[in-house]
């Protein structure tokens, strides 16, 4: 919910595109440059004290945006401040899978955890866009508010959470960007970031200058449908598929679907295409995470994640920002278009990798 609800609330304030770009932008720059830290400190204390602290924060500051974000100077400050205080729910729930099913069932655990996030957030875009539009944008980001504090609070709580003990770092492991494999992963993040950050502001921001503001939520949901079926698929039926295979081969079908999204409408066929895209991606989910998992450092299950999703966070955060800008100045089509184009990159650098350094993953 937090990006359409933090778009829709700024641009209503402001009455800027551009501003609402740049603040959403800011808010997922912030969280990206604090995942790796967040991991790490996950990694050295453990989950309980960062879900402590950081929940209540992030709570605070979108109920902080939903009073103040009047002025481009307010409104991308408390967004800085939003992206930064974001708990490490998801960094922090992906090592505990090992615990509670055992390795055996770590893909299917992995295919249940995504489908279940993109059935959550098939729901989230809906209600973000119906109480921005028809009631009040600050009470989208109020709803947003409520819902990290139920679940922070239910993550800090859950006895596997709080039972989780950080990886012993073996003598001599090298650190993250020692690893050739962990640089190259880096790198596609970077690439599928900007692909993404342009793709997600772009959607929007056509709604908005359309004057069908209405529609940018169901065009996201339609992404959480594919994305469901492709995650199911993966944790159900993949079993023989090698982790990077699969997840090179997932990625390239998403590039080629996603081809047509700068050139449709918005609406039915802007909704067909999402789905197609976003079901053939929807099994890189978990081949994604099996393949961190096996190139990572010992010692560092969550910063490894962390960093990765900082990075390509950055990107993403980077593109919204200048999507926001390209939308306003030039056209929205043209925010898409590069989003579309970016995401070749992706492909074409795991398959760099699986002639290099991320064999073992192939």
């Amino acid at each position: 919910m937090v990006s359409l609800a933090l778009f829709f609330h700024v641009q209503h304030a402001t009455g800027s595109v551009a501003i609402a770009g740049a603040a959403t932008g800011a808010s997922s720059l912030t969280g990206a440059l604090s995942a790796a830290p967040r991991g790490k400190i996950v990694d050295r204390y453990g989950q309980t004290i960062p879900l402590y602290v950081m929940t209540p924060l992030y709570t605070a500051s979108n109920i902080l945006l939903g009073l103040f974000a009047h002025s481009p100077v307010t409104a991308i400050g408390l967004s800085l401040l939003n992206g930064a205080c974001a708990p490490p729910i998801n960094m922090s729930i992906r090592p505990l899978w090992k615990d509670i099913v055992g390795e055996d069932r770590v893909r299917s655990a992995y295919g249940l955890d995504s489908s279940h996030m993109n059935a959550v957030a098939l729901i989230g875009p809906v209600i973000a866009t119906l109480l921005a539009v028809h009631v009040d944008t600050a009470l989208a980001l109020y709803a947003v508010a409520a819902s990290m504090a139920v679940g922070g609070l239910l993550l800090a709580f859950n006895p596997h959470s709080r039972n989780w003990q950080p990886e012993h770092r073996p003598e001599g492991e090298e650190t993250l960007f020692r690893s050739p494999a962990m640089r190259l992963m880096a790198l596609e993040g970077i690439a599928m970031g900007f692909g993404a950050g342009f793709i997600q502001i772009g959607i929007p921001a056509l709604a908005t200058l359309t004057g069908d503001r209405a529609a940018a939520g169901p065009m996201v949901s339609i992404m959480g449908v594919g994305s469901i079926i492709g995650t199911i698929w993966a944790g159900a039926k993949a079993k023989d598929i090698a982790p990077l295979k699969g997840l090179r081969a997932s990625v390239l079908l998403y590039a080629i679907a996603l081809m047509p999204i700068a050139f449709v409408p918005i609406g039915p066929w802007m909704g067909l295409v999402l789905l197609v895209s976003s079901t053939v991606v929807g099994p890189a989910q978990v081949f994604y995470l099996e393949t961190v998992d096996l190139v990572l450092p010992r010692g560092s299950p969550v910063a490894a994640l962390g960093t990765l999703w900082m990075i390509e966070g950055t990107a993403a955060a980077l593109a919204q920002a200048i999507g926001g800008n390209v939308s306003e100045v030039v056209s929205p089509q043209l925010t898409l278009l590069l989003g579309s184009i970016i995401v070749f990159l992706s492909p074409i650098i795991f398959t760099i990798g699986m002639r290099t350094v991320l064999r073992s993953a192939a």
